[in-house]
């Protein structure tokens, strides 16, 4: 499934020669964690597209969290038709592979756009459980660079609360999330300042509990722009837990263009997020 959401993202692109490409990304990680236990490698690789055409909107992302084994796989894939009048109805789909299990969830939205704001309705079904998932969801332009939203998902009788924040501006990023559900509480946030020079210093702040295993992760270090939109980073951390601490050190490349216009997150979309603001491990 994942092969075949990444090159439905492809082809789309490539032969819709009249869209306009209002967002596009790519990434490629490589983490060392050095702690009591020994050391650890860590990967993690994936990119996103959005595109619209008239009227009619399409977006994709991929990730994959290489953990030696306990891998984690992402993709979503979403297509939308934006009414005159400000409501856009949609179909998108998430799957997810995490080690032998897989599961996925398709759903239809609708939404409504007005002044600065977005409201929207999701119902759909998972191939994993039995019961249908529903979701609510919001967004506020605060800038035309900046982004607050709010995500609430019943899954299989669980409730999934996710917000976040998204801003840009000329010499720094904020980046926050906040994510609970069942037993997983995130609290993260990330960001970067421009020196000038084509180097940036970047840094995250962290708090996680998974199922009472309480933690925080703290990173710093410094992005170099190779060219416009492309960049390259290293960065040293530190996440500490009641079991001991481990010492974290990233380089990675990403590239960015653009920003994002559709404001509903597949299920898919919200946990690469948490990942991008949590220790930096991801770039989404």
């Amino acid at each position: 499934m994942k092969k075949l959401l990444l090159t439905t993202a492809i082809c789309f692109a490539a032969t819709s020669a009249a869209a306009e490409i209002t967002y596009g990304m790519a990434f490629a990680k490589f983490h060392s964690l050095d702690g009591d236990g020994g050391d650890e490698n860590l990967r993690t690789f994936g990119g996103g597209i959005e595109y619209r055409t008239n009227s009619f909107t399409f977006s994709g992302e991929i990730g994959r969290i290489d953990a030696g084994g306990d891998d984690l796989d992402l993709a979503s894939v979403g297509f939308g038709y934006k009414l005159q009048n400000g409501v856009t109805f949609g179909l998108d789909h998430a799957e997810f592979d995490v080690g032998d299990a897989d599961a996925g969830v398709t759903s239809l939205y609708a939404s409504y756009g007005f002044s600065d704001y977005t409201l929207g309705l999701s119902i759909g079904e998972s191939s994993g459980i039995d019961d249908t998932v529903y979701g609510v969801f919001g967004a506020w332009d605060v800038t035309p660079t900046g982004t607050v939203g709010l995500d609430y998902v019943s899954v299989d009788g669980e409730s999934l609360t996710a917000a976040y924040v998204d801003y840009d501006l000329d010499r720094y990023n904020v980046q926050a999330d906040v994510l609970l559900f069942d037993g997983v509480d995130v609290y993260s946030v990330a960001g970067s300042y421009d020196l000038g020079n084509r180097f940036s210093v970047i840094g995250s702040l962290s708090a996680f509990d998974f199922d009472g295993l309480d933690a925080n992760a703290i990173t710093v270090g410094v992005q170099y722009e190779i060219a416009e939109g492309a960049n390259a980073e290293l960065a040293l951390g530190r996440i500490s837990a009641d079991e001991g601490d481990v010492d974290l050190m990233t380089f990675g490349l990403s590239y960015e263009m653009g920003r994002r216009t559709n404001k509903r997150r597949t299920i898919g979309n919200i946990l690469t997020s948490a990942t991008g603001s949590i220790a930096g491990l991801t770039d989404f």
